[in-house]
């Protein structure tokens, strides 16, 4: 069935060395605000630090029972009930649109399970991709951050500010249904109603 394409489960151990291949990944450096290569030491010493804590805000992506990307829930402060999200795609040939779904994964998994009131999103002012899909998904722009990114080559960048209310959830999320295939719809509605296995 075209629902079982699509699942999430937990972050594993066994994901120490494929979420450093993707982070490191050219196509992902080039729209982080940190575009460095991570050395596997210091993605290894942050891994095992994060890892007791990440099982329930580090959510892998699969497609076709592969991992293919992630999201993460950020800076929660369950005082307000607000945090921020991060999104990437680790692998580019995958169903199209799933990519540009990532931001309605993840914002399901905030609204949806966690019962957030206020989530803020980052997309560097380069990332034309990302931006484009935050237009369309109608979640609010903030305008661009105060603070600079410094980039590896000496250059600067600075980030959109994305800020996403629980009363706007339903509208987001209709916006994002209506920018698939039916196929792709069928799995994202499967999964929001789906326990995240561990």
């Amino acid at each position: 069935m075209s629902h079982e394409l699509l699942s999430l489960r937990q972050v594993r151990e066994e994901d120490r060395w494929v979420l450093w291949g993707w982070r490191n990944s050219e196509r992902i450096r080039r729209v982080s605000t940190n575009d460095a290569d991570i050395p596997r030491a210091s993605h290894d010493a942050w891994f095992s630090r994060q890892f007791p804590t990440m099982h329930d805000r580090t959510i892998i992506v699969q497609w076709k029972g592969e991992p293919v990307g992630w999201y993460q829930i950020e800076k929660w402060d369950a005082a307000s009930r607000s945090g921020e999200w991060g999104i990437a795609l680790g692998e580019p040939n995958v169903a199209i649109g799933l990519g540009g779904m990532l931001p309605i994964l993840a914002l399901s998994h905030a609204f949806e399970r966690i019962d957030a009131q206020k989530m803020t999103g980052r997309v560097l002012e380069i990332n034309t991709n990302v931006l484009s899909i935050m237009r369309r998904l109608k979640i609010p722009n903030l305008g661009l951050d105060e603070v600079v990114a410094l980039r590896e080559d000496g250059s600067c960048a600075r980030s959109h500010i994305f800020e996403a209310e629980q009363a706007q959830w339903n509208e987001i999320l209709e916006a994002g249904r209506a920018l698939v295939p039916s196929t792709l719809r069928e799995s994202i509605d499967h999964v929001r109603a789906s326990e995240i296995p561990q």
